[in-house]
């Protein structure tokens, strides 16, 4: 059995001090970092943060970017220590400092090779008067003890002096709302919500959760992002839009929607499993054309639940779906990517190593999302009202998610098979490229679609802008817009736009205005530190102006969203 301890000696170092011991299954055993984590479908490397290992007085060497071996013979008790950096705190990462320990042990603790399945302990040497949360169950001594590897690095942990703290019971689970750094935030606001949260989520899936115990981890930051585990989610929120947030606003809806859907995944992707990820190979990519599924069905289902359970209205709830369709609907790969290879890629998405990526590439969650919703209004239609993508997702957690076996590739469409005849629908907007039926499917829930030009008649530059040292660089351009058919790149600074001079986003803003399509422009650049001229001809903005509205009693649509009557 692997036991881990993890300390640190000077907290602003910011180098966690890990020590693994075990009895050696192997001549010279073998030691692994992960170089992925669960969530995040892209290669991070965590052995870079790595420092100074050794092994008592026993050699120890690299036999790989993320694996280390150590001179011992089989039975023989080895303790192996290493430092890890740890100075980003966001979901998926690991911080340290003089006021907290958060770690995620897919960044920090390596697997013994032959004992992952074995159960594993961790001891924290961490100041006294500090508390613990994490979902992992507390021994007597005081460690905590995970069945495997698998559950120990899925477990993340937050060490501190002080946290807020709520709790809540709902169909015998208990609920725990833990929060980092809410100075001046209403924390125990959220507590009815997202009970209410709960229990609807729970009814989906029959009335009771997979687990007796679940914790939200939060930190208020400066930034938004969410990550889910088994029995927990770690929540990272963003400070400027909580502050004095009441119900209703867009800070309180984004908390509301990202804790949602952190916990439907508790069901889907954290039971329900692709079989690609069962079991996870952490030290290499494994690509699913499922992410759609496991990511875009379950931002569905999140932000749906906050519809039912009602924390917002019909007219919010497509408001919400107007505004992703909206993203989507800008986005040039929808022409030559379907939503399996955006999943299946998604390994090569890294904007720092696919230098198109905004023309290249699309978020199968928000694809995802919008499939999702368009799937479940055809089963709805072709069935009569009488089934959903509700029993779609029942069954996939009774045949997979109950049962732990690996959902095949083309495990969902086989089930949606089950519940509806949907005709070409995998073959047209999963595994294909054509454009989404929204009007056609929308109107069965009485749900009006309209999409407009944004701004009519008004030309768009077609690149996005930021500042930079006082200067205005170009930080992406738009396939099809006006700045790429003139000639205009990533990292231009740009500088003068028909006689005004462009010092700032609002600069440019202005100098826009009244440039009409088809009209030309005279922009100059700088590129690499040598002025160019540019010409330009003005191009409609690509971004679509969408509306749904809810049109008259529809029951369709209100077996989906239900009555506000």
């Amino acid at each position: 059995m692997p036991h881990y301890l993890l300390s640190w000696s000077f907290a602003a170092g910011r180098l966690f001090d890990i020590t693994v011991r075990f009895l050696a299954p192997v001549d010279t055993p073998r030691l692994l970092l992960p170089a992925w984590r669960p969530g995040r479908y892209l290669l991070q490397n965590y052995a870079a943060n790595v420092r100074e290992w050794s092994a008592g007085g026993a050699a120890v060497w690299k036999d790989g970017k993320t694996s280390w071996r150590v001179d011992a013979r089989p039975g023989q008790e080895v303790v192996f220590r290493y430092r890890f950096y740890a100075g980003v705190l966001d979901a998926g990462s690991s911080f340290l400092d003089e006021d907290e320990a958060y770690f995620n042990g897919s960044n920090l603790f390596m697997m013994v090779e032959g004992l992952r399945s074995a159960p594993h302990t961790l001891a924290l040497g961490i100041p006294a008067t500090w508390t613990i949360e994490t979902q992992l169950p507390r021994e007597s001594d005081g460690t905590f003890r995970a069945r495997d590897y698998d559950h120990l690095i899925d477990s993340p942990v937050i060490a501190a002096e002080r946290v807020t703290r709520h709790q809540f019971t709902e169909k015998g689970a208990r609920f725990e709302l833990v929060f980092r750094g809410d100075e001046g935030i209403e924390t125990e606001a959220f507590v009815e919500p997202l009970r209410a949260v709960a229990r609807e989520q729970a009814g989906l899936f029959g009335g009771t959760f997979p687990f007796d115990e679940y914790r939200f981890l939060f930190h208020v930051r400066d930034l938004w992002h969410g990550v889910e585990h088994e029995d927990s989610c770690s929540i990272i929120a963003r400070r400027a839009a909580l502050l004095g947030a009441v119900p209703g606003d867009e800070g309180f809806d984004r908390m509301l929607s990202i804790s949602s859907h952190e916990l439907f995944h508790a069901w889907n992707v954290k039971r329900i499993v692709p079989e690609r990820f069962n079991p996870y190979d952490y030290w290499q990519e494994s690509p699913t054309r499922l992410l759609w599924a496991m990511e875009g069905m379950t931002s569905y289902y999140g932000d749906l639940t906050l519809r039912r359970a009602g924390l917002w209205s019909v007219a919010r709830y497509l408001q919400h779906l107007a505004a992703e369709i909206e993203i989507l609907e800008h986005l040039p790969a929808q022409q030559h990517l379907s939503l399996a290879q955006a999943s299946f890629d998604s390994w090569l998405s890294d904007p720092a190593q696919n230098h198109d990526a905004p023309n290249a590439f699309f978020s199968f969650y928000t694809k995802g999302e919008v499939v999702s919703l368009l799937l479940d209004l055809v089963i709805r239609r072709e069935t009569g009202g009488r089934r959903s993508l509700d029993d779609v997702m029942r069954l996939l957690w009774e045949e997979y998610g109950r049962t732990g076996r690996g959902l095949e590739e083309d495990g969902v469409e086989r089930i949606v098979a089950r519940v509806a005849n949907v005709g070409d629908f995998f073959l047209r907007y999963v595994d294909g490229t054509d454009p989404l039926p929204y009007a056609e499917v929308l109107s069965v829930a009485g749900v009006a679609f309209t999409a407009a030009p944004r701004q009519p008649g008004t030309a768009c530059l077609g690149a996005r802008v930021k500042p930079a040292g006082g200067a205005l660089l170009v930080d992406r351009v738009v396939r099809g817009g006006a700045g790429m058919e003139g000639g205009l790149l990533p990292n231009d600074e740009l500088l003068i736009l028909d006689g005004n001079r462009l010092a700032s986003a609002a600069a440019l803003e202005s100098a826009l205005q009244g440039w009409k399509v088809g009209e030309k422009a005279e922009l100059l650049v700088s590129r690499a530190g040598v002025a160019k001229r540019l010409t330009l001809t003005g191009r409609e903005d690509s971004r679509p102006a969408i509306t749904l509205r809810a049109e008259g009693r529809n029951e369709l649509r209100e077996a989906w969203l239900g009555s506000e009557e």
